[in-house]
């Protein structure tokens, strides 16, 4: 099994890729506001074709370079799952996609970018498709927002919050048979996030850490709907 790394959060190298990672996210939904409808779908299903590239280019590249195995490289981990739905957004514009993308798949990509795990190495390729991917997962929900012009549906937090559970049943049963980690489910991740309490507590040992993962995602989902929800209320 790979030995994973981590990016020290407010380093320099952690200033440099996430603030260029902002500069795109910010510099792609200017421009994709400004297009007209045709150019909008254009600019829409290049970004969608890029991640598919993205994706496969990075599975053949572990495979050919030897690095590829069942405990760290399925698309099981919940931002590699988000990576495909955000995919499914940009070219069906499906809402109960958008909206588990929204509350569920863009705090974890925020939470990745502050705090940097990678699994397969900590080589230049590596760390822009890292950058990239989890960069990913908060561009297409504003981009959905502001140049689709999508927006979710009322209890839609909690909604997406239910179906994550299925997700993380099915990504658990998994985890058994292939003896791996995915979705942290087995042991906490070794990135310094303040949701994951020291391995010494009780918090910090499984299941309990789970418990911990589950209301944080849960508050983040209601926090990011009160802007909405004001907003329907006017």
């Amino acid at each position: 099994m790979i030995q994973h790394e981590i990016i020290t959060p407010f380093s320099n190298e952690w200033w440099i890729y996430n603030l260029i990672t902002i500069s795109v996210i910010i510099c792609v939904i200017i421009i994709g506001k400004n297009l007209s409808k045709k150019n909008k779908n254009h600019l829409t299903i290049s970004i969608a074709a890029l991640f598919i590239f993205e994706f496969l280019f990075m599975e053949a590249w572990h495979l050919v370079t030897g690095v590829w195995n069942i405990h760290d490289s399925l698309p099981l981990h919940l931002c590699s799952v988000m990576w495909f739905i955000a995919i499914y957004v940009l070219l069906s514009k499906k809402k109960w996609a958008f909206e588990i993308l929204l509350f569920i798949g863009m705090p974890g990509g925020i939470h990745s970018l502050l705090t940097p795990e990678l699994t397969h190495g900590d080589d230049l390729l590596h760390k822009i498709d890292f950058f990239l991917g989890h960069g990913g997962l908060v561009l297409v929900p504003f981009y959905a927002l502001f140049v689709l012009d999508m927006w979710p549906r009322k209890f839609a937090w909690l909604h997406s919050f239910i179906k994550l559970q299925a997700l993380v049943i099915a990504v658990g049963i998994c985890n058994y048979f292939f003896e791996s980690n995915y979705m942290y489910l087995m042991y906490p991740p070794i990135a310094n996030n303040p949701l994951i309490p020291p391995d010494t507590s009780l918090w910090g040992k499984w299941p309990y850490y789970i418990l911990i993962f589950e209301l944080a995602v849960l508050i983040h989902a209601i926090v990011i709907n009160i802007p909405f929800y004001l907003k329907s209320k006017k």
